[in-house]
């Protein structure tokens, strides 16, 4: 995965790039946030649950191995 600035910094005075980039981090915000709504309730679901049985959550447990992310 490449860094932040190699991805969204650019030298170009031109307004297409600006457009193409703007739009992109358009894209990876809202990425980011739909990661938060979906994976924070999942948690908060598995958080309570453990709870509940009074028992020790484990993060690993819930976190896919398969994913490079």
């Amino acid at each position: 995965m490449s860094s932040f600035e190699t991805r969204f910094y650019r030298t170009e005075r031109a307004i297409w790039p600006r457009i193409q980039r703007n739009l992109s981090l358009v894209v990876w915000i809202a990425r980011v946030i739909l990661a938060w709504f979906t994976q924070g309730r999942l948690l908060r679901k598995a958080s309570r649950h453990a709870l509940r049985e009074k028992r020790v959550l484990y993060l690993d447990d819930l976190i896919d191995s398969d994913k490079d992310d």
